[in-house]
């Protein structure tokens, strides 16, 4: 919602506002960005804040003495005219940098204008386009502004526009510039690699610059796109926090500097690392969409600002996922026919409802070395061929969806054999490689026809209904012999949407996943195209509670896409309980990843409860509102909480890390939950494998046996030990004052149903349910 007084506009949506006006020189500056205001307040905001220039301050003119470029709270910043703060926008005009953006128009829109070549917005939003044009240079910048009422969420960038005779060449052009006060900001970003993906870093900013980027072609595991900043003392859920991200999957750079007066200088967009980009005469550059939002209820607030609005606008379908088994941690590229239908005999025993075959079904791929870039089905590996194995799973009441890796290509391959120029390499220099592969050059339209054709006549032939697109190693070698190597890395992804349309676009039926090598390209960009993306290749329970919990921050759990591994993790070599691997993951979109042909019959029990458990309720995690209670890192358990629309049912998560010997008591303080409700608060039924306990079952056996012999382990095959049957009927008042405390954990003795037995990376699952007065007599 637009409030336009003059050269001054007022951006409101349900909780915040956004007030920018032009200076009278002018310039677009911004006066404040917070919790909402009334409009009789909107013009105390609009003047200059500044009676005099410092010291050694650049004056903009002459007229003004107190008007500094380097004081003002801007809106997009430049170089030449005082401002010595990071830019957001650099060009090179052949004669100088110099670039002096002042205000020539401005429109609004009810509807957003599309990008042509990045990713937009599903659903329509209302625009204010405030067009600025250079004082000596036929150089115009749009400054897009769309609103998001009801979640709070302003999304950004800016289009350059060259209207001179000659080119121009851009050198930095982010998505948007926000300038404001620091108020003891902490920032808070991702960070992580191969593995350990989206690990919290949370730091208060002092007066340096703070960089959080990627160089490696993709958004990258090593800094995601997302980052948010709250006041020192903001906590989950209390506080003022803002939260930022980027619509984009390649190289981005985001910049919070904290200047010498004071301010914080904010900015996200396309990184420009080793980025230069010829602008022609009446040629138009987009950058994409930056997102950002404010809430004063904690960093959990902006969170689930942020989760609604990918939810409503930046993907398109609204749609369960599966709960699938995928083969990759069973069999690698080790498999045959026989091996896959014993797993997908296991799968239909238990009620998953896909089968995903993962690397290895095509051309000579027996392993890394071999066959990508090929589609020829591999039928001495599948008889029959794809056909077969689809049309098994179908007859089994299984969908069957396929493992691709469409931007990669082994040189122990036909295409490359055919075309080795397709790949992103130097002339003059040997290729830098990994995991033996080497980079198609998506900046070419002739490989992005290569994989459309390819892909979409695998996804005609076959009855795939699910597809996980992989992309398994960073950009290097960036080199072209048609265009400046500066424009490579933003073509590549031009290119890469390019195919996504074309493919993802015209098979609305199939449910896509992202992945690159894990949580590699974990973006909005993706999310723009596919359903979810797979988290990480670290399917380790413990691990993945610190690498879901920051990815959270940011997305919304429907994309975040979790596997129920093996007892031991192949990742990390940890035995974690069956339970707490299914507890951790079901906080997202299910899956499995394990031989189930191999299982024990206490582990196919386990499994069909938390099917049973998960298909209840995947409803509820997918729509719900999530909030983060405790922290693993920070208080050495974590504590999730999934609150339902209508507040008449939630989810509670609670995980430990290691078990200490005198635990205290767990008090409950939970938030979201409707005050004037009643709740049944059960525990989802776990059980402990007897070899748990270790020689202590001697202590209740009438005769003595060997913990680790042959009778112990025939027995726990078997049968386990219940659990703590702990239930509760309380009210929303009372789980939010903290009342409610649980029982008792295992403090080296005593055992009933009245003692939580955890011990290390144990969990629970409470299930909350609003009854009826007459249901509780």
């Amino acid at each position: 919602m637009f409030t336009i007084n003059e050269k001054n506009f007022k951006i409101d949506t349900k909780n915040t506002s956004y007030i920018i006006g032009v200076s009278p020189f002018g310039h677009l500056l911004n006066y404040y960005y917070g919790a909402k205001i009334d409009d009789q307040d909107y013009f105390p905001f609009v003047k200059q804040k500044y009676a005099c220039a410092s010291g050694t301050t650049t004056n903009y003119n002459e007229r003004d003495y107190a008007y500094s470029l380097d004081l003002m709270f801007q809106e997009i910043a430049t170089v030449g005219k005082g401002d010595y703060k990071e830019p957001s926008l650099v060009i090179d005009n052949g004669k100088d940098y110099i670039l002096d953006l002042q205000y020539h128009s401005h429109v609004v829109n009810e509807k957003h204008q599309r990008l042509e070549t990045l990713p937009s917005f599903y659903k329509d939003m209302e625009e204010l386009v405030i067009t600025l044009k250079d004082t000596a240079l036929d150089i115009f910048v749009e400054l897009h502004y769309l609103v998001d009422y009801e979640n709070d969420v302003l999304a950004r960038n800016i289009v350059v526009i060259n209207k001179m005779q000659n080119p121009v060449y851009l050198e930095r052009a982010l998505s948007f510039n926000l300038d404001m006060v620091n108020k003891q900001f902490e920032l808070i970003t991702l960070f992580g690699g191969w593995g350990f993906e989206g690990q919290k870093s949370k730091v208060l900013l002092d007066h340096n610059i703070y960089v959080n980027d990627s160089k490696t072609g993709n958004s990258s595991n090593r800094h995601n796109p997302f980052f948010a900043l709250k006041r020192k003392d903001t906590t989950f859920n209390v506080g003022d926090a803002y939260a930022f991200n980027l619509v984009y999957s390649g190289n981005h750079r985001e910049t919070v500097e904290h200047s010498n007066f004071g301010n914080v200088r904010i900015q996200s967009g396309i990184n420009p690392y080793c980025f230069r980009y010829c602008l022609n005469a009446d040629e138009r550059f987009e950058t994409p969409f930056a997102v950002m939002t404010y809430s004063q209820n904690g960093t959990n607030g902006v969170s689930q600002n942020m989760h609604e609005f990918v939810k409503e606008y930046v993907q398109h379908k609204n749609v369960c996922a599966p709960i699938l088994i995928n083969n990759w941690e069973a069999t690698y590229m080790n498999f045959k026919t026989p091996t896959l239908h014993k797993i997908i005999d296991a799968a239909k025993d238990l009620k998953l409802e896909m089968f995903v075959l993962d690397d290895g079904w095509f051309g000579r791929r027996k392993d890394d070395f071999n066959g990508l870039g090929d589609y020829d089905v591999n039928t001495k590996k599948l008889r029959g061929g794809l056909k077969a194995i689809a049309n098994y799973a179908n007859g089994k009441k299984m969908k069957f969806g396929l493992w691709f890796e469409p931007e990669m290509v082994n040189v122990n391959s036909r295409l490359y054999e055919t075309h080795p120029d397709w790949v992103l390499r130097s002339q003059d220099r040997d290729p830098a490689y990994c995991r033996h592969q080497l980079v198609l050059d998506l900046s070419k339209k002739e490989v992005q026809d290569y994989i459309i054709e390819n892909v979409n006549k695998i996804l005609d032939s076959y009855h795939i209904e699910y597809v996980k697109w992989d992309m398994n190693r960073h950009i290097s070698d960036v080199s072209s012999t048609e265009r400046h190597a500066g424009e490579i890395y933003h073509r590549y992804i031009v290119g890469l949407y390019r195919v996504f349309r074309e493919i993802v676009l015209t098979h609305p039926k199939v449910f896509f996943e992202g992945c690159a090598s894990g949580g590699n390209r974990f973006d909005l960009g993706i999310l723009s195209y596919f359903d979810q993306i797979w988290t990480s290749d670290d399917t380790d329970a413990y691990e993945r509670i610190s690498i879901q919990s920051g990815y959270s921050m940011g997305y919304p759990l429907k994309c975040l896409s979790n596997h129920v591994s093996a007892d031991i993790s192949h990742s990390a070599l940890r035995h974690s309980p069956i339970d707490t691997r299914f507890n951790v993951a079901c906080f997202g979109s299910l899956g499995y990843e394990m031989d189930l042909s191999t299982l024990l019959p206490v582990e196919k029990k386990a499994v069909k409860e938390q099917i049973r458990f998960y298909k209840a309720h995947r409803k509820l995690i997918k729509d719900g509102t999530f909030y983060q209670l405790k922290d693993m890192r920070e208080d050495k358990i974590a504590m999730w909480l999934v609150v339902s629309k209508d507040k008449k049912e939630a989810i509670l998560g609670y995980f430990n890390g290691l078990q200490t010997l005198n635990p205290s008591i767990d008090e409950i303080k939970l938030v979201g939950l409707d005050e004037n409700a009643k709740y049944s608060f059960q525990v989802r039924p776990q059980s402990h494998s007897i070899q748990k306990f270790g020689s202590l079952i001697n202590l209740i056996l009438p005769v003595r046996v060997n913990e680790r012999g042959f009778l112990v382990r025939t027995i726990s095959k078997y049968k386990t030990i219940d659990g703590e049957a702990e239930n509760y009927v309380i009210s929303g008042k009372a789980l939010h004052s903290g009342a409610l405390k649980l029982d008792q954990q295992w403090m080296g003795t005593g055992l009933g149903n009245d003692v939580r037995v955890l011990g290390d990376f144990g969990s629970r699952l409470y299930y909350l349910k609003a009854i009826e007065e007459t249901q509780e007599n």
